[in-house]
């Protein structure tokens, strides 16, 4: 919602950025939904077993890869040396995951053994400052990291010392994933997304990309001040499929 409320008023202010299109015909419209029909049924598959009960998160998400792979094979998309490249990648980015994770193991033991999640604990308790300040202060970090590292790796370098913070100023942590992982990749410089933005429109200088994404980090900075202000709204749903 924040994203079309950004859109429609960036197309209000400046109506001649909206690229000029002609109306669809029903025709063109039935083919275009047929060939959509397996995306619909991958993200019912997903979604719909998480919030039935059927998968946890972990198995939706392995569902999620089968039914793509699938997907992919059934329309022919991995003949020839498609499925070795597609496959080489997959091994490349676990390898890199599986060795981040396995450096911030080693960085966590070493923090909670220097004892530093207490001493910011204590730091922050001594300043005397409203938890909405310190968490303000909190997405702040996040969003400067953002600009250069993806969410997976800022949650798994700075939570050791970030949750014990979080915990003692009494907020839910399934809250805090929610905020933390809004922060930050679409922010210039380097968030990462800009750059695979630019991958798919290789031709569209960065300066452009830059330009139309202010809006949408607008949008972002208000959606977090909003889930900060009203955290229930970010837990609504998953305590619908709890109950």
């Amino acid at each position: 919602m924040p994203y079309f409320a950004a859109i429609a008023l960036r197309l209000r202010l400046f109506a001649a950025d909206a690229p000029s299109a002609s109306r669809s015909e029903r025709r063109e419209i039935r083919a275009a939904l047929r060939r959509s029909i397996p995306v619909i049924c991958l993200f019912a598959l997903v979604l719909g077993g998480l919030y039935a009960g059927v998968f946890t998160a972990t198995e939706s998400a392995a569902a999620g890869a089968f039914g793509a792979f699938v997907v992919a094979l059934l329309r022919g998309r991995l003949r020839g040396g498609a499925f070795w490249s597609v496959m080489g990648e997959v091994v490349q980015t676990s390898a890199f995951i599986y060795g981040l994770i396995f450096g911030a193991l080693m960085f966590s033991f070493f923090v909670n053994v220097t004892g530093v999640p207490d001493i910011i604990v204590r730091a922050i308790a001594d300043f005397d400052m409203a938890p909405v300040a310190v968490i303000a202060l909190l997405l702040a970090v996040y969003l400067a990291l953002g600009c250069a590292m993806d969410s997976f790796g800022i949650m798994v370098i700075t939570l050791p010392a970030v949750v014990p913070i979080v915990l003692d100023l009494d907020y839910s942590l399934v809250w805090w994933g929610i905020v933390m992982m809004e922060t930050g990749l679409i922010t210039p410089p380097f968030g990462i997304n800009l750059f695979v933005l630019r991958s798919v429109a290789p031709d569209m200088p960065l300066t452009t990309v830059y330009q139309g994404v202010i809006p949408f980090v607008a949008a972002d900075i208000v959606k977090l001040a909003f889930i900060v202000r009203f955290p229930v709204f970010s837990l609504w749903l998953l305590s619908t499929m709890f109950n």
